[in-house]
Formats: structure tokens, sequence, C-alpha cells
């Protein structure tokens, strides 16, 4: 029995979808509209049939476990499990990629769209490799049983082995399937609970953005901008070449979505010609011959435009905030003005972090800062590990700094759910230590725009932990396990020269903006001269003369007027004093491009590079863990954990089993976990990576 033949033969349109080929000679993954009456026999080439009817009735229903999403032999498991339930019969099929299934279900009768749909979202949220979209959309199409694969190979019946017997389930008249078991199907996939992350409040790497999905549909929360920059004009008003007309308007999609539009909004922009023809025109068209596209009606666009929204949607809120969408925020005027009182309130106080583990808590307190005004948000998940590589600490280290800044009322613990802890910037209030400082601070005049204010701050912020994170000012001394540097101490006093690069500070400035001792500034001073990172300045300039008034450039004169000649001096006695006395004040300069140099020096040059592969392994040892702890805990009730058969399987389990299947935790002897033989293993893994 040809399988092919069949699936033409009962395809509910007269039209399959064929892939073309490129220059040279090559599949494009294109497909292009043929007539059936024009095929005399299933083409060569891979080609996909209808799984609906022009008016959106659907006589199968194909579920698409791809590999590529995760391991497919649980999900195959769990959904034959579930159409056995419902008494629905099904005939299973390799897609010809390797590890994708294919699960095909024939009806009876024709299936309204809706319980499809509902079906597919459903089975989605309990079945992570189910790529549910081309049963949500009216143009979902399937290569059958026997078409080729792109890439090389068929897609393969499985089960049942019997072609009769599987052609006797993929046709209506045969298959047993009414619709009532269709929806006592819908009863049954409902009943188990959904996976927590299959609609989440997605985080990005440093913003929080809230995916909220409403009668407005899928979109990001906020206040819409309406106002297109000239990048985003250009997307939607340019003709896209025809080698990229899906990605422009998936990058033109997700620039919308960042600007909180909402789909009735997107909606309105398919009334003008211009952008059906521009940016857009991916949505209103579909691929034809060679370069030619072929027109949508109106149903077909809608439901494609509500199907890649909320696709970029998804996307978009994984990303951090733009500057321009960062600065439309609610909050971030309040961010903002928050960390400058905060850096006022530090700076005030330059005694707190001149003690023993205060670079640490200052690089803390700073971190915090930065995050704050990238993110708009006073509230921050920061992970240890991640703070011990943005400041150039260690994780224990930034632990314990964590703790006494909230000791302090620097930082607030807010409510924590995830693996990273959760804190809150505290305003500076009366009980604070740094409030006297703090209270006499702030500016005169007009401030400057808030963007200015922000980007001063940031760039501030960030050339400060840079000078701090440099391997040179790695903390403690060269021993065999470990190579010191010249510690967190001098790297503060470094911190003031690198923030005023362009002036040179004396001995004193130094000492009162950072709290030491002139005797603790002078030996860090030293040490960094001699390696070369710090410089000695002589401030050799002229000075206006006590004695006549002269102005600084000008010689100095007598009583009469006439320039002052005495034995071949030029300058008043008290004049020469002044200059002598202020030239003898040393003032020091920063050298940024000696960090490397003095750090191979010193021998600790990848001090911050071995730190970050340590914290690598360990992240993916706590990860690979967590997992096993879950695959223990989780129910086993139901879960195939060994070879099991049953009538028409056979030859099902020699094929599906998971491309790339749990990789189990090492053990001892007694069962418990190993964790020194996975520590090892993670090693090799990213050694050979």
């Amino acid at each position: 029995m040809d399988l092919q033949e069949l699936f033409l033969q009962l395809s509910p349109r007269l039209s399959v979808r064929v892939d073309t080929k490129n220059s040279e000679g090559k599949w494009r993954h294109k497909y292009v509209e043929r007539s059936l009456h024009s095929l005399r026999r299933a083409p060569r080439g891979p080609y996909a049939v209808y799984l609906s009817s022009a008016y959106g009735r659907y006589r199968w229903l194909c579920f698409d476990l791809d590999d590529k999403r995760g391991e497919v032999g649980p999900d195959l498991a769990t959904l034959l499990r579930w159409l056995e339930e419902a008494g629905l019969t099904y005939v299973v099929a390799a897609s010809g990629s390797a590890g994708g299934r294919h699960v095909w279900v024939a009806a009876e009768t024709l299936l309204d769209a809706h319980l499809v749909e509902a079906l597919a979202v459903a089975a989605a949220k309990r079945l992570p490799t189910l790529d549910y979209g081309l049963l949500k959309s009216r143009t979902g199409a399937v290569r059958p049983i026997g078409a080729p694969h792109r890439n090389g190979g068929r897609s393969e019946l499985l089960s049942p082995p019997d072609p009769r017997r599987a052609a006797a389930l993929l046709t209506p008249a045969s298959c047993r399937n009414p619709s009532e078991a269709f929806t006592r199907l819908l009863l049954i996939i409902d009943a188990v609970p959904a996976r927590e992350d299959f609609r989440p409040k997605v985080v990005g790497r440093d913003a929080f953005a809230e995916v909220l999905d409403d009668r407005l549909g899928p979109r990001l929360a906020g206040t819409p901008n309406t106002v297109l920059d000239r990048d985003t004009m250009a997307l939607l008003t340019r003709r896209p070449p025809a080698d990229r007309v899906s990605e422009v308007c998936g990058s033109l999609l997700t620039r919308l979505a960042l600007r909180r539009w909402t789909l009735p909004m997107v909606e309105r922009l398919l009334d003008d010609r211009r952008y059906r023809e521009g940016g857009l025109l991916h949505l209103c068209t579909a691929p034809g011959v060679g370069t030619l596209r072929v027109a949508l009606d109106q149903a077909d666009v809608k439901e494609k435009l509500e199907r890649q929204w909320a696709r970029c949607v998804a996307y978009a809120a994984t990303l951090p905030y733009t500057e321009e969408s960062l600065q439309r925020t609610e909050t971030i005027a309040e961010t903002v003005a928050l960390v400058e009182q905060l850096q006022q309130a530090a700076d005030a106080c330059p005694q707190r972090w001149a003690t023993e583990s205060g670079p640490a808590d200052r690089a803390a307190l700073d971190l915090f800062c930065l995050l704050a005004l990238r993110s708009g948000s006073t509230v921050l998940s920061l992970d240890v590990r991640r703070a011990a590589l943005a400041t150039g600490h260690g994780r224990s280290t930034m632990h314990r700094a964590f703790g006494r800044l909230t000791l302090d009322s620097w930082l607030g613990r807010a409510t924590d759910e995830g693996e990273a802890g959760t804190y809150e910037l505290l305003p500076v209030t009366a009980s604070h230590p740094a409030f006297g400082s703090a209270a006499r601070g702030g500016t005169q005049g007009t401030p400057p725009p808030l963007g200015e204010h922000r980007a001063a701050l940031t760039s501030l912020l960030q050339h400060r932990l840079a000078s701090g994170q440099a391997d040179v000012f790695a903390y403690g001394r060269a021993t065999k396990q470990h190579a010191g540097g010249l510690g967190h101490h001098a790297g503060r006093v470094y911190q003031q020269l690198a923030g005023h690069a362009d002036r040179a500070l004396s001995l004193a400035e130094v000492c009162q903006r950072t709290g030491y001792r002139p005797r603790t500034v002078a030996k860090h001073l030293g040490r960094m001269r001699d390696l070369l990172v710090a410089t000695r300045a002589v401030m050799t300039v002229h000075h206006e003369c006590p004695t006549c008034q002269a102005a600084p450039g000008e010689r100095c004169r007598t009583t009469t007027g006439a320039l002052l000649r005495r034995r071949g001096a030029d300058q008043h006695t008290a004049r020469q004093a002044l200059a002598a006395e202020r030239s003898s004040t040393p003032y020091y300069r920063p050298r940024p491009g000696a960090l490397v140099a003095a750090a191979k020096a010193l021998g600790c040059c990848g001090v911050t590079a071995s730190r970050a592969r340590r914290y690598a392994i360990e992240v993916e040892l706590y990860r690979w863990w967590r997992r096993e702890e879950e695959w223990m805990r989780a129910p086993k009730a139901g879960i195939h954990t060994g070879v099991q058969t049953h009538p028409e399987q056979t030859a099902l389990v020699l094929t599906t089993l998971a491309s790339q299947p749990r990789r189990r935790y090492p053990r001892t002897a007694d069962g418990r976990g190993d964790h020194a033989a996975a520590r090892a293993r993670i090693e090799r893994r990213i050694a050979t990576a």
C-alpha cells in the first residue's frame, strides 16, 4: 500500500505545498502551491499536504514532536497514553530528521478549528517538544509518510508496521475516531498539571519585562510609544530583499513590541499599502515560484499576524530595555534620583569604605547602583558569582558584603523565590549613618536633563568597577597556591586617579576622597609607581605675585612700573617662595595601559578568567544536581522507566530512543551522589569545548 498516494487522494484541498531548489540545486525549504491535477504522482522532492480544508475544518491531526526542543521519548509516551485513554487510534512515523516523530490521528468527520486549536495549546503546555503552530494555522501542512526530507531520508512508518493497517487508520471511514473522542482527549489533557514555565513572566539580563495577555493580545507591560525612530520607519516602509522578507518582519515586530505596542495597533498598520508592501510583506504574502509572492486572504493574514506577534513579544521580553524605552518608564526618574543620593551619601563618608572590608562593600553598592540605572528598577536579583566577576572580588566576599550593606541600611532584602538573592536599594533616611553628610549635598541651579544625568552616572560607575576589576589589584600576597596582587585597597586609590584622568590629584586630595591616612596612600602609590601603573607629576605653573599683583605669566614690576631686573631675577622673593612651595607638592596620574603588564609582572594575570571558569563549573554542577533531585522526587506513576511495549508498538520502542538521553548524575558505591566525579566530568567537557 502506497501511503503517499493515500494522502494525495484524501487531501482536504486540491493543492499541496512543494519545496523549491536554489541555483546550486539544494532545497531552500520554501514551499509553493502545486495543484493536484498537475501532479500525476507524488513529487520526488520534499512536499507537504494540508491538514485542513480551505474553510478551516481539519481531516487529520498531526502532532509534530521536534528533537531540537528536547527529548522526544518521554513526550511521545505521554501523548500515546492520552490517545489510548481517549479511545483514539493513531499512526506514528519518523519525521525524517534525527529523533523527530509525527503522530497522525484521523477523524471520522471534519473537526472544528477551535477544538483543534484548544487541543494544540493544551498539549503544548505539557509537551515541551511539541511544535503546535501547524495545528493553529489554517495553512498548516505536514510532510506525509514516505515523503523525502530536504536533508536526506524519508518519513518512515513506525507503528503499526503494516502499511495496510496504517492506511486503514489514516482513512476517515475506517479510523473509528468520532468527534466526541477528541473532546474527551481535551478533557484528559487539561486534567494533567501544566508546566509552570509555559507562559512565564520573562526576566531579561538586567531588566524585568512582564508579558500580558488580555483583550489586546500578548504585549509587554508599559505605556506604548507611538513615535517611531528613523530605523524602524525604514524597516516599515522599504520593501525588503527577497531572501530576507521574514527576517525583516520579525525584526520590525520585535521593535514594535519593545515600544509596548499592542496587537490592534499593528493590525491598523496593515490598512496602509506602503506598510503591506514594506516591512509587513511577510504577513500578507506567502512564498511563490522564484522571487514571486502569493497574496493571502484576510483570514490567513490575521492568523499569521497573531502567530508572529506572539512569538516576537515572547522574544522581546527576553531582551533588556533599550535606552529609549527606559527613558519613558515611569520609575526611571526616581531610580536616578535614588542612585545619585546613595552615591553622594557614600562619597560623604569615605572612612566607611577604608576599613578592611570597605572596598568589597563599596564595589557591591556601586554594582547595585549600576544595575538599577540600566534596568530602571531598584529591586534587583543578583547572585554572588555574577557580582564577584563584575567587581573583581570572590563569591564569599560578595556574600558577606551583601549582608553588611543590609545591616547598614544600604540594601533591603526583598522576597526571594529564585536562585539569586533579591535586594532593594534603600533611600538615605534620618537614621542612616551618612544622613548628615548626604543631606548637605545637592546641586545648585537647574539640574541637567535626566538622560544626560543618567548617562554620566552610568559611565562613572562602569569605569570605577572596571578599574577595580583589573587582575593587578587581586587580593593577597603571592603564595604557592595564590598569585597575589596589589590588593583592593590599592584598587580604591587607583579608582580615584582613573576617575579624574583629566587632571592630576595630589596626595592630600586622594586621602580626602578615599578616607585613608597619608602613609597608607603613599605606600599604595609607591607600589603602583614601581609597576608604572601610576606616575608622579610636578605642577610647575606660574603664580600671581603677592607683592606687585602681577598676573600669572607676567614679569614682576617695581613700584615705578618698570620691569624688575635684579641680578638676573624677574620675580619678587615672595613669588619665588610661593612657586617653590606649590611645586614641591606631588601629584599623581593613572596609566591604564600598564595594568596588564603589571599583572604579568606580579604573576596574577588571569585571576579573573580562572575565577570565571571555576564559577561556571560550580553553576553547571549545581544545575545538574538540581535536575537530578527533580527527577528523583518526580512521581514515577505512569512514567516508563524501562523498555515497555504494548500491542503494535514493538518496532516503536526500538526506534524512539532519545537522541540525547538524560545525563545520569555520578553515584558512589552506596548510591549517593558523587559530586567530585561530576565536577571532574564537567571540567573535562569544558576543557574540550
